[in-house]
């Protein structure tokens, strides 16, 4: 069973709710709206999938020393796009191709309720609520499972989400998906 004494022991990403067979483990917010993991010890039967996913709990056992990684930076040329984009617009460029190689997309948008959530997109046009910075932590709610299934018929799969999030799936996943493209954004 995971336990989060410190909230610097969490990074909210939901990989430990998403994993859970038993839906022993909720998301709720505390007094500033951030949410954490609750587990229902009730339903809990410690099976350790919940640590398994955790990157936080990993992040201190792995050797990134000798790692390199490659760093690429861009700019979308469509003036449109990158107007109404907060970081160069590569976001609905890559989008546009994910979409015309008939993949999925998921990002960041607001929904009715102003609450900024993670969302499914399979047109170009329903791509454009993602474009923009929100600065606060998203609702994933489904999304890993969702991501899951899609991956698991050969979809192609574009998420976007914050470092951890990013982080959190691909723990979730348990194994790498050649049909998965990540986009991490750089937190405030």
């Amino acid at each position: 069973m995971i336990v989060i004494k410190e909230k610097s022991d969490c990074c909210g990403c939901t990989a430990c709710f998403s994993i859970c067979p038993h839906k022993a483990i909720s998301m709720e917010a505390d007094n500033q709206g951030f949410l954490y993991p609750n587990i229902d010890k009730k339903k809990c039967v410690n099976c350790g999938l919940c640590n398994k996913v955790c990157p936080i709990s990993h992040r201190q056992q792995e050797n990134t020393e000798n790692t390199t990684h490659e760093i690429y930076a861009a700019r979308c040329k469509d003036s449109n796009i990158l107007y109404n984009s907060s970081s160069g617009g590569m976001f609905s460029t890559i989008a546009k191709y994910i979409l015309d190689c008939g993949g999925v997309v998921i990002g960041v948008a607001y929904n009715q309720k102003m609450e900024v959530v993670h969302c499914l997109s399979e047109t170009e046009s329903d791509c454009k609520k993602f474009r923009g910075s929100k600065y606060v932590q998203s609702y994933l709610g489904k999304t890993f499972s969702t991501i899951k299934q899609h991956l698991a018929t050969g979809r192609l799969v574009l998420f976007s989400g914050t470092p951890c999030q990013v982080e959190g799936l691909n723990r979730f996943l348990l194994k790498p998906y050649n049909n998965l493209i990540t986009i991490d954004l750089v937190c405030h």
